[in-house]
């Protein structure tokens, strides 16, 4: 009679909900079709978790206490504890049989179990908590938070692998719940941060091993690919770095980063065909990435100067204050016969450096061979000098230097330079050949 009492004190408290107001939700046919499908196979039905996830959220009620019932199970499969409690408390209201009851007795005592174990695990009673959680997934085996927490608590004790374990039993119980994912995704982080330092102390063989070990126990891990291939590129190994960078880009076709990388080890392994084609990707995912159009502008030069041409003025035209590509479209422009646009291209690449860079030695040495060219032969000297007064025994400023004296009729100033020349085994030849020319 007592409990036949208490029943009934219970519908009457929750009689004043049974016919509803609420209009902001009204199940469809295809709503009550998904609930029925999901009480009878779970998440095996479903690819997109997105029509469970707008129930969960959806506040309705139905005169089936079967419909409730079934959003009980999806809720509580769901691990949406308060969820799956609202809708079982209304078909209670709606046909208060005993098994209803039954499971509302359960899904308090699973709540008040977790809240035990998780009161534990504040209180750092570890092994009190993990003994709590096991108890917990020995009674409720296919629940998946207790998984999901007792992972937590051993990512908080640091022994990973027990973590992982807990974590991806978890994912595989509810794999509609982000949560869990990025549980492990933050592990995977952890270690690719440790990698990260590793790499830093240029210690690779530390560091290999912990970024594989990020990607085993999160295998989308694109940044934690491109680092290893980091790692392998450092240490020399282009095809291991190349393997890991076409995982990477399997992941993800659009990363700058990794598009730049593989197309660099092309060029190294001396396939230009695939170092032009990944850096055309490159520009595709990043047209403003100068870098990009200054290397795809230096590989083409080996292959159409005026092509390269044109990515070396898109470059300085996305970044004028980049020396290297006003320097080396200068190259080009010398290469094409297009002298007056390399004197703007070094002049500008010098302007960029500023008057006291030592970067400006290339620039100021093809200055003085153009106007050496042109018969400017003072111009020439100003220029072959700037250069020597950067670095004394460069071969070729001190070449064009020597040739700008010749021209000048100051045979011992030239004999000097071409002597400094000579010492460059890159210059030695043509110095040499000037000095013999000179004893005649």
């Amino acid at each position: 009679m007592e409990v036949y009492m208490s029943k009934l004190i219970y519908i009457l408290f929750f009689l004043s909900f049974l016919i509803s107001d609420d209009t902001s939700y009204t199940l469809t046919e295809f709503d009550v079709q998904t609930i029925n499908s999901f009480r009878e196979t779970g998440f095996s039905s479903f690819s997109d978790y997105t029509v469970i996830n707008n129930l969960m959220n959806a506040d309705f009620y139905s005169k089936d206490p079967e419909t409730h019932f079934g959003m009980y199970y999806m809720c509580l499969f769901n691990d949406n504890l308060g969820c799956a409690n609202k809708h079982l408390n209304r078909a209670i209201q709606i046909d208060g049989k005993k098994s209803y009851y039954d499971l509302s007795d359960s899904l308090s005592l699973y709540r008040d179990f977790l809240q035990n174990a998780r009161r534990a695990v504040e209180k750092e009673n570890f092994n009190i908590g993990i003994e709590d959680y096991e108890n917990i997934i020995e009674r409720f085996p296919s629940m998946g938070l207790p998984f999901y927490e007792l992972g937590t608590l051993y990512d908080q004790i640091d022994d990973r692998l027990n973590a992982i374990t807990n974590l991806k039993k978890a994912i595989s119980l509810n794999p509609n719940k982000e949560m869990y994912r990025t549980a492990i995704y933050s592990i995977a982080q952890s270690i690719a941060r440790e990698a990260d330092d590793d790499s830093r102390r240029q210690d690779y063989n530390s560091a290999i091993p912990k970024y594989l070990e990020a990607i085993s126990y999160y295998p989308d891990f694109t940044q934690a690919y491109f680092q290893l291939a980091k790692a392998f590129y450092s240490l020399g190994d282009y095809n291991q770095a190349k393997d890991y960078l076409l995982k990477c880009l399997d992941l993800d076709p659009n990363q700058l980063q990794p598009l730049m990388m593989i197309a660099t080890i092309y060029k190294k392994l001396k396939d230009n065909e695939s170092s032009e084609r990944y850096y055309k990707k490159a520009i595709q995912v990043d047209p403003n990435s100068y870098k990009a159009h200054f290397r795809l502008g230096t590989l083409l030069m080996r292959k159409d100067l005026n092509l390269a041409k044109k990515s070396l003025e898109e470059t300085v035209r996305l970044n004028d204050k980049y020396y290297n590509g006003h320097e080396t479209l200068g190259i080009v422009n010398m290469q094409l016969g297009n002298i007056n646009d390399a004197v703007i291209n070094f002049t500008n690449t010098i302007d960029v450096l500023g008057d006291r860079s030592k970067k400006r030695y290339k620039s100021l040495y093809l200055l003085a061979d153009i106007y050496n060219t042109k018969k400017e032969f003072s111009k020439a000297k100003d220029y072959a000098q700037s250069a020597v007064d950067i670095k004394e025994n460069g071969g070729a400023a001190n070449y064009h230097l020597g040739l700008a004296y010749k021209n000048l009729g100051e045979n011992y100033l030239a004999k000097n330079a071409f002597e400094r020349a000579s010492k460059d085994k890159d210059w030695r030849a043509s110095a040499k050949y000037e000095l013999e020319l000179m004893k005649k």
